[in-house]
């Protein structure tokens, strides 16, 4: 069977198509967004229309794009703005369990909203204490007759400012480990549930990162997401997607840093030449070019496998942790080749390598997915 590296028409249709929709409704807001720290609501009204339909099975009202499709999108939305790239990740995050594992009823009656960009769901995985060890969280959901009585607090999780609901995931059989979690759709403002305090970062930090408390919260029984017991399940189904958006959302930031440090090496002339000439300059940029390509295709890969239905796990680890490496390796390269001007506000470098290092950690460390590979070499 021949091997086919390129794209189809209908595909470099789209990455033309949303490239210019980043430049047009994206860009001129990047410096008021990146200064105020949130994002512009007319922005985000926008992109939820035309983009979150991409994850919505056609039969409730989305588009049910294909995962190299959506990596496309991300990848485009990266190169302009990371903190952008959150909305595309968190808006699959918030409803990928429900299209995996939701009930009928539940996918009709939540999905729509989704599909025609009226509401955002977000996604709260990540405990207090445990982090990334979610056999030991500590969030707990007890059922009492048609309800189920949530407590715990959890951190790190994304734009809860834009989010009206959260898909929270809980123990509620603390005996099985990471096969006793539930996931439950809760919405902003219910009685018990709190958006506690925001985690300032240094990067994509237009984007809320926040705690969220639960003391005593009461939650119908018919927002438990599917099964009980299987939300870890549906989690780690939904990741395999969502990384790759990361990991192609990378790929954007990591060229959009290139792409800055190979004009300036141009224009900028230092004893009587541009300083592209200086092998110790065009060495760094072909490193970094490399890479960029081998970034690619290692998420457009695991991409592939995706709409193949073959189990790419492994595949999406390392499309992801190597892009987020990077995309911080292409920025700090920048950084250096610009000198000066690399520090400066009037080059967006130090915004992409701030981005870059908090994508590092996002759905997932460096150090989580090797481990996640070296497993798979071992076993």
């Amino acid at each position: 069977m021949p091997i086919d590296f390129g794209f189809t028409p209908e595909q470099e249709e789209l990455r033309a198509s949303v490239r210019e929709w980043c430049q047009k409704e994206i860009a001129p807001l990047v410096d008021e967004m990146e200064a105020k720290e949130e994002f512009n609501k007319g922005l985000v009204a926008k992109f939820k229309k035309k983009f979150l339909n991409m994850w919505i099975p056609k039969e409730y009202g989305g588009t049910e794009a294909d995962t190299v499709d959506i990596c496309i999108v991300a990848e485009e939305v990266g190169y302009v703005c990371g903190s952008c790239l959150t909305l595309l990740e968190v808006g699959g995050l918030g409803c990928l369990p429900i299209v995996i594992g939701g009930t009928e009823e539940q996918k009709k009656r939540f999905l729509p909203p989704i599909a025609n960009g009226e509401k955002f769901y977000g996604f709260a995985l990540t405990d207090e204490g445990p982090g990334s060890d979610p056999a030991n969280m500590k969030t707990r959901a007890e059922k009492k007759g048609d309800e189920y009585i949530l407590n715990g607090m959890k951190r790190l999780i994304s734009n809860c400012d834009i989010s009206h609901s959260i898909l929270t995931f809980a123990k509620t059989d603390p005996s099985k480990g990471a096969r006793g979690i539930s996931a439950f759709l809760i919405d902003i403002g219910t009685p018990g549930f709190v958006v506690g305090k925001r985690l300032w970062g240094w990067g994509i930090k237009v984007h809320h990162t926040n705690e969220l408390e639960f003391h005593d919260c009461r939650v119908p029984a018919d927002r438990l997401i599917g099964k009980e017991n299987e939300g870890f399940v549906y989690a780690m189904k939904c990741l395999d997607r969502t990384r790759l958006v990361l990991a192609a959302g990378n790929v954007g930031i990591a060229r959009a840093s290139f792409d800055i440090a190979v004009k300036f090496a141009q224009e900028r002339i230092a004893f009587g030449k541009p300083i592209s000439e200086n092998q110790a300059i065009s060495f760094k940029l072909a490193e970094i070019a490399t890479e960029i390509e081998a970034a690619r295709l290692l998420a457009y890969k695991a991409a592939w496998l995706d709409n193949k239905k073959v189990r790419h796990t492994t595949e999406t680890s390392m499309a992801k942790w190597y892009a987020c490496e990077l995309a911080r390796k292409s920025a700090e390269a920048a950084v250096k080749i610009l000198g000066g001007y690399g520090w400066s506000k009037d080059y967006p470098v130090m915004i992409h390598l701030h981005d870059a290092l908090g994508f590092i950690n996002a759905q997932g460390t460096t150090e989580i997915h090797k481990m996640i590979i070296s497993r798979a070499i071992f076993d």
